[in-house]
């Protein structure tokens, strides 16, 4: 468990795949799931600051990537919570819609590593969520639509701490902003559009799904990527 913010923590069992929970008090929200079998893992690491299952009061999932909602199953077993993810992955989360047929190598290899290797199983239900949404318990968090890297794909703002988790709309991997990797995005331009849409939003503080967090002036530095990105030859 990694403080970032007084009520912001990353989940380090996640390993290549951030996981994220915010803390008011004893209440939590959890942020992705992570990997298959990381259930147990997830509350260990919020037991260590006293947040016990009863505690957890929604389990957002930033889109339907077996590599962010890989756990959320069997986490939704353990919990009172409900599960959340917007209406645009909702059905690809439950199993009752494919995966976009793969067109790169890696995401060929991403799909018979999570049915053949993680034997990953959908959760059994979930709730569908849009911009007017409220989560319970924490109706201050605003969920950001940021379509792209998958159609549902959505971020969630907390303006009490100015923070913006951003699931795979960004990238950080070695303290490298940029977008989401092209090998298993749906649709690049409209994955900067939302980037765009990202930039316009009050945060100081990013989170995103893959490498480090940016703890100041994150918006600043996505403002640059965007510029970065026009000056590039089309």
């Amino acid at each position: 468990m990694k403080k970032l913010k007084d009520t912001v923590y990353m989940l380090e069992s996640g390993r290549f795949v951030n996981m994220y929970a915010i803390v008011h008090g004893k209440s939590a929200v959890i942020i992705d799931t992570g990997t298959p079998g990381k259930a147990n893992d997830i509350l260990d690491e919020l037991s260590a600051i006293r947040v016990k299952p009863c505690d957890i009061e929604a389990v957002i999932i930033t889109h339907a990537h077996p590599d962010h909602a890989g756990s959320s199953g069997a986490l939704l077993a353990r919990l009172y919570a409900k599960l959340y993810i917007h209406e645009g992955d909702l059905g690809v989360l439950l199993g009752k819609e494919p995966f976009p047929k793969p067109h790169y190598l890696l995401e060929k290899l991403s799909v018979f590593v999570t049915t053949h290797v993680w034997k990953y199983k959908p959760p059994a239900e979930a709730v569908a969520l849009d911009e007017s949404s409220l989560i319970p318990g924490f109706p201050g968090l605003k969920i950001i639509h940021t379509p792209g890297h998958t159609p549902g794909c959505l971020s969630v703002l907390d303006p009490e701490s100015g923070t913006l988790f951003c699931g795979d709309a960004l990238n950080n991997r070695s303290d490298k902003l940029t977008g989401p990797l092209k090998y298993f995005t749906g649709d690049m331009d409209q994955a900067w559009r939302s980037i765009e849409k990202i930039s316009a939003l009050p945060f100081n503080t990013l989170c995103p799904g893959h490498g480090n967090s940016i703890p100041e002036g994150a918006q600043q530095k996505v403002k640059d990527l965007l510029t970065g990105n026009r000056q590039k030859p089309k």
